[in-house]
């Protein structure tokens, strides 16, 4: 049964998560593991009952994980991909059922393909994006989009900034909108969740907008 609350050895996961940050501590980002308050702040942003799977980049301790399950997702609908095999292992002895990666995320479509995963509806983030270089956040968000159904798809991503942490050029060249849904204050240090969709295509011309003929007889706008 998945630990969906406290695990049992929380001490020692905290313990290999510092462990792992003084190793790489551009690649974990954060200082600490994720609050409860932000985990379930970032797994409100997805939808429980749609169709495909969620892939949660950078697993770490679980925090995240645990919220995403306590939403009534199912275990075989989540998909972690995390690089530190101790913390890899953390998660795979915390949440049986759920479908653990130890790998890069900058390799997520090949990640995802070894792994028989066809459909993904949601992609939550982390990684510290805004830590990384260009090329490496490129990568992920072309490869986490393109896992995704053109129409439907939502990127959730966490930072400690108090700007977005795609930045408007990066979001207009994958044709992405973005918006900061919530502030986790009690998270240390505080935190924003922000939630990226693809910007919709307009594919049909509107009843009310009149033809280039018709343009110079159209009466003004009130």
């Amino acid at each position: 049964m998945s630990d969906l609350s406290e695990d049992n050895r929380p001490v020692t996961n905290v313990l290999r998560f510092w462990k792992a940050w003084l190793r790489r501590p551009a690649q974990l980002g954060a200082v600490a593991p994720s609050s409860k308050s932000l985990a379930t702040a970032m797994a409100g942003e997805i939808d429980p009952d749609e169709d495909g799977a969620v892939v949660e980049l950078g697993g770490g301790t679980g925090s995240i994980t645990a919220a995403l399950l306590k939403t009534g997702m199912h275990p075989a609908d989540l998909v972690v991909i995390e690089r530190e095999p101790a913390l890899c292992d953390v998660i795979n002895r915390r949440f049986p059922g759920v479908t653990v990666i130890c790998g890069d995320a900058r390799n997520l479509a090949l990640l995802l393909r070894r792994a028989g995963i066809d459909r993904v509806k949601a992609v939550v983030s982390g990684l510290p994006l805004v830590l990384m270089s260009p090329e490496a956040r490129r990568g992920i968000l072309a490869q986490a989009f393109a896992a995704m159904p053109h129409d439907h798809g939502i990127f959730v991503q966490f930072t400690y900034s108090p700007v977005s942490p795609l930045s408007r050029g990066t979001a207009t060249a994958f044709g992405l909108v973005g918006d900061r849904s919530e502030w986790v204050l009690d998270n240390l240090p505080p935190a924003a969740v922000w939630r990226y969709r693809r910007r919709p295509v307009v594919t049909s011309r509107p009843a009310w907008l009149p033809r280039s003929s018709d343009a110079r007889s159209a009466p003004p706008l009130a």
